[in-house]
């Protein structure tokens, strides 16, 4: 418990009593009551105990079970408790531990234990290990979601200084959404004309100007893609560009998708980015002001450019940044990946 709390739940011991004992281990532990024990403590009231009699197993469910339902716990705060029993010794099969260690509780054990999937597990474990602590305490809270903080964590290449970052945007912008910069969108319209479609387009008027929208309610990854294509993805809180990025992909090289620009934060180490190695991108200078964020974006930006016309985005997008191309080796074709490109365009 916080300080407020336990100062409250100590002011109820002193003037009703402990109704409820402090459960003790065989060995003296506490298994359950420990903010009455401190409470206690605090006011002068002498606590009273039981010994829990079961085996260290048992012992183990019975401190899941009774929190579990006393606080009500939501998904996200069962996730940090999961991942916090991952690893965590307990009686099980002695006969299998080694060299009289017990057993550690898997992934899949802890999801069990406490109702939940074990992709949830692993969300709580990434807000553990990687999550600053106001995160990690909104989601303890049960004010955000595991999986929308373990989201801005993967997006942030789980550096902690850029979740924090990213953490700190999030909450200072009124809005999820990250409206493309103005001049940007002048580059890609210079570039591409009309542009067909804007795939993950904001809900009411649309920013990009484009001849097709498709917004959240419309759930772009479902629909078919096709002509010049403008991307910019949503890559924070409500999740990873990945299946965005292999989206543009496979419309591109099936050949629905005739040109794209698509703008991501520069995570070049990242399976999305991977992806798009063999496509030319320019990394933009400085940092973007997004136009509905409170500051500049916490990440460097990069573009990166699905088409034939490779010197026409080299000429257009090198007001912003340095572009770069692929190094291909003499046994790879770009062509075979770019429809339409000549293998030429595969340094720069």
């Amino acid at each position: 418990m916080g300080a407020e709390p336990l100062a409250e739940l100590a002011d109820s011991i002193r003037r009703n009593g402990l109704r409820e004992p402090v459960v003790l281990h065989a060995d003296d532990s506490v298994l359950d009551g420990r903010n009455r024990y401190l409470a206690c403590r605090t006011v002068g009231v002498e606590p009273t105990f039981v010994t829990f009699r079961g085996s260290d197993e048992e012992a183990l469910q019975f401190v899941i079970d009774t929190n579990t339902h006393r606080r009500h716990l939501t998904e996200s705060q069962r996730a940090l408790v999961a991942a916090r029993l991952v690893g965590f010794s307990h009686g099980g099969d002695r006969a299998a531990s080694v060299a009289g260690v017990p057993p550690m509780l898997t992934q899949r054990q802890a999801a069990e234990r406490l109702g939940i999937s074990e992709r949830t597990v692993r969300d709580g474990k990434l807000v553990l290990d990687y999550a600053p602590d106001a995160l990690a305490g909104e989601v303890e809270r049960g004010l955000l979601a595991v999986r929308a903080a373990a989201e801005i964590i993967r997006a942030a290449g789980k550096d902690q200084a850029l979740v924090a970052e990213y953490h700190r945007l999030r909450r200072a912008s009124g809005s999820e959404e990250w409206y493309t910069p103005r001049h940007i969108l002048a580059l890609v319209a210079e570039l591409l004309g009309e542009i067909d479609l804007d795939p993950a387009s904001n809900p009411g008027d649309p920013w990009v100007t484009a001849r097709q929208h498709f917004n959240r309610a419309d759930d772009g990854l479902t629909r078919p893609w096709a002509g010049r294509v403008f991307l910019n993805p949503p890559w924070n809180a409500q999740g990873s560009p990945a299946r965005w990025v292999a989206k543009l992909v496979d419309e591109y090289e099936e050949g629905d998708v005739t040109e794209a620009v698509c703008l991501l934060p520069a995570r070049v180490n990242t399976s999305w980015m991977a992806r798009l190695a063999i496509y030319p991108r320019v990394f933009v200078r400085g940092r973007l002001k997004f136009t509905d964020a409170a500051g500049d974006a916490p990440f460097p930006v990069a573009l990166v450019y699905l088409g034939a016309r490779v010197a026409e985005f080299t000429d257009i997008f090198s007001r912003v940044g340095n572009v770069y191309g692929y190094l291909a080796p003499a046994s790879e074709s770009l062509s075979a990946a770019q429809p339409g490109t000549a293998s030429s365009t595969t340094a720069d």
